[in-house]
Parts: structure tokens; C-alpha cells; sequence
């Protein structure tokens, strides 16, 4: 059980805190993984670890339930956290290749836990769904202030390709997510008593069609990002030329979105409009900024900026108004539902790098985001029926 009973108020300053710390650590390290890698294995190959990697996170998932029932909730994100700090230190401080690409492939494993216990933790501390909006964009503010922070850190501490500082200061940060969750937590073994078996959880998505296609957005989106993170570090270094310095504060501009837009859009999500609106102009935002990247071509900082900055109002509606839709669904009991949610993540990162592994065969770093502007905007044949306003 956890060492301090909280009421609801300080229950979520303290979840909002591990969301910050949890969004530090992956921030820190996500747009400098593929480039890491990079040094050890080729593109092809790379691609392949992507996919392993979020195939062996996908499988975690279905591990937490079982774990949760037998040795609780704090017990179990304990675990994991401290898999991830071992994963990132190692991988920062090993200059062997295999060592190295073992402890990606549990990072990426990792990963997924660490998003679902957030849900599972955040779930808890909204009671009222009519909330669930604001308090879901609240949330997601403070957990992208850190997304905003983190590559001017990684700016500053990267020297001449050497990511080892960046990589140790990711996992001390996660030092402090272990303790706030060992000691301010709640500590729960009930959260699988509602139906947690996948094939049925599947059954019963036929018969609920706009949670399925919920579902379907969360995975077009993680497409997205998972196109995103792997290979626009890799467009912006090798191809245009900007040196990790500038690739920092372009990604921190970029990122600005997700500060500034997600809080107000969760409240008129819950007041005035619900979400199938947002999910409509956000779709269309993504794909449209996709379709200029390929007409930049030389490293123009500020054009560059504002082309990513553009896809990120899309992708910080998209991600706000799903997130809204889903969990006025949902509570901490769901984690079935939760799970596959976000299975959403890792699936992403499994089939993006399949489909980049021909289309990068053939075509450059810059004319791929043309194939991802198009799969964007399937997005929108997916937008709910029914709204929640």
C-alpha cells in the first residue's frame, strides 16, 4: 500500500508530477535513439529493431494485468521503472553494439508500461467524466512541458555525437518517478477485475463501433509520431545538414503546441463542442504540414521550425481529443480497454518502420513523408459517429 493517503486534489498534483517526470525521461532520449543506433546498424536494420522492440512492448502489456492481480500496482511499475533506468544508462554508457541494442529493445518494451500505469494512476483521481477533458489536458500540459524542455537539454549536452550524458540524466530522473511512486501512489490489485482478456475485449469492440474507431485514430497517430522520431532526426542531420544544436531548439519550437493548445481544446472538448470536430482539423493540420516537407531542401532553421511547429497543432488536437474521447469510456478498472489503447503505441512503431524499410529502399528521407501525409488523412474515415458533448 503506499506510505501517504492523499485526497483527490493531491492525488493528481502527484500524478501530474510523475506524468512530468516520465515525459522528461522519454523526451530526453526519443529523438536521439535513431541516431544512437544509428552508429551500429543500418537503416534496414534499425527499422527491424523498432519493430521488435514494440513487439516485445506490445506483449509486456498483456503481462500487467496478471502482475498487477498478483503483486499489485506499486510493486509492478516499481519493476519496470527500474528495468527502464538500467535500459537507458546502458544504452548511454556502453560502446558495445550488441549490450547496446539489448537495452533498446527493453527500452522500447518499457515504454508502453510506463504510459499505462500513468492511465491506471491519473484514472483513479477523475471521478466525475464530465472533468475528464480538462483534467486530461491538464495532464498532457504538464506532461509536454517536458517534451518542450528536453531537446534544448539534449542541445546542450550533446558533443560531437557523444549521447552518454543525455542518456544518464534520463535515468536519474526516473530515480525520482520510483519514489513517487512508492511513496504517494495508490496501491491497487482490484484493477483487473473487470473483463481483461484481449479476444473478448475484441468481441465486444464489433458491437461498440466509435470505441474501435477511437482506437484506430489513437494508432494513426502513433504512426505518425513513430514516422516522426525515427526518421525526421535522421532527414534533419544527414540530409539537410543541422547540427544537434539547432535540431534541440527547432524540436523544442516545434513542440510548443502541445504546451499551449492541449489544456484549453480538453475544456471546450468537455463545454461546447466534444471531439469529433478536433479530430477532424487536426487530421487535416497533419497532413497538410507532412506534404511541405519535401519541398524544403536546405537548412532553413526558421522554415524548418515552422513546418514542424504546424504538424504539431494538428498532432496536439488529434492527441487531446482522443485521449477525451476514450476516457470518458473508461475508469481505472478498464485496464483491458487501457491496455489496448495503448497497444496503440507500440503497434505503431511496428508497422511504420515495416513500411518505411521499401519506401526508404527507394525514395529519400524527404519524399517518404509524402506516404505519410496520405496515411494521416486515413485518419479521417475513422472520426466517431457519436460525439460526447
Amino acid at each position: 500500500m503506499t506510505l501517504f493517503k492523499l485526497n483527490q486534489k493531491n492525488r493528481l498534483r502527484f500524478v501530474y508530477l510523475g506524468g512530468f517526470l516520465i515525459a522528461l525521461h522519454i523526451a530526453l532520449v526519443t529523438y536521439i535513439n535513431s541516431s544512437l543506433l544509428g552508429q551500429y546498424v543500418s537503416n534496414s536494420v534499425l527499422s527491424f529493431l523498432y519493430v521488435l522492440g514494440s513487439f516485445l512492448g506490445i506483449l509486456s502489456l498483456f503481462l500487467i494485468p496478471i502482475l498487477i492481480r498478483k503483486i499489485g500496482s506499486i510493486s509492478t511499475f516499481s519493476i519496470f521503472i527500474i528495468l527502464e533506468i538500467l535500459a537507458v544508462i546502458g544504452m548511454g554508457n556502453l560502446d558495445i553494439d550488441l549490450p547496446v541494442i539489448a537495452f533498446f529493445l527493453v527500452f522500447l518494451a518499457t515504454v508502453p508500461i510506463l504510459y499505462l500505469f500513468m492511465d491506471i494512476n491519473l484514472e483513479q483521481g477523475i471521478f466525475k467524466e464530465t472533468s475528464t477533458g480538462r483534467k486530461r489536458g491538464a495532464y498532457l500540459t504538464i506532461f509536454n512541458i517536458a517534451f518542450v524542455l528536453a531537446p534544448l537539454v539534449f542541445a546542450f549536452l550533446i558533443n560531437n555525437s557523444d549521447f552518454g550524458k543525455v542518456y544518464t540524466f534520463s535515468g536519474l530522473v526516473l530515480i525520482l518517478l520510483f519514489l513517487v511512486n512508492i511513496l504517494f501512489f495508490k496501491n491497487t490489485k482490484e484493477a483487473t477485475k473487470r473483463e481483461s482478456n484481449v479476444l473478448k475485449i475484441l468481441q465486444a469492440l464489433r458491437r461498440d463501433g466509435d470505441r474501435l474507431r477511437i482506437l484506430i485514430i489513437q494508432f494513426t497517430l502513433y504512426f505518425f509520431y513513430a514516422w516522426m522520431v525515427i526518421y525526421m532526426p535522421l532527414l534533419l542531420s544527414k540530409e539537410v545538414g543541422f547540427t544537434w544544436e539547432k535540431i534541440g531548439i527547432i524540436f523544442t519550437i516545434m513542440l510548443l503546441p502541445f504546451l499551449l493548445l492541449q489544456f484549453p481544446t480538453g475544456q471546450l472538448a468537455d463545454k461546447k463542442y466534444g471531439e469529433k470536430e478536433f479530430l477532424i482539423a487536426g487530421f487535416i493540420i497533419m497532413s497538410a504540414a507532412c506534404l511541405l516537407v519535401p519541398q524544403i531542401n536546405l537548412p532553413l532553421f526558421w522554415i524548418w521550425a515552422a513546418v514542424l511547429f504546424i504538424s504539431r497543432i494538428g498532432a496536439s488536437i488529434v492527441e487531446i481529443a482522443s485521449e477525451s474521447y476514450f476516457f470518458k469510456h473508461v475508469d481505472e478498472e478498464d485496464t483491458g480497454y487501457i491496455s489496448l489503447f495503448r497497444m496503440a503505441r507500440p503497434l505503431a512503431y511496428i508497422v511504420a518502420p515495416l513500411l518505411a524499410i521499401p519506401i526508404l529502399y527507394f525514395f529519400s528521407y524527404s519524399t517518404s513523408f509524402y506516404f505519410l501525409a496520405g496515411f494521416v488523412l486515413l485518419g479521417l474515415f475513422f472520426i466517431p459517429k457519436k460525439d460526447t458533448k
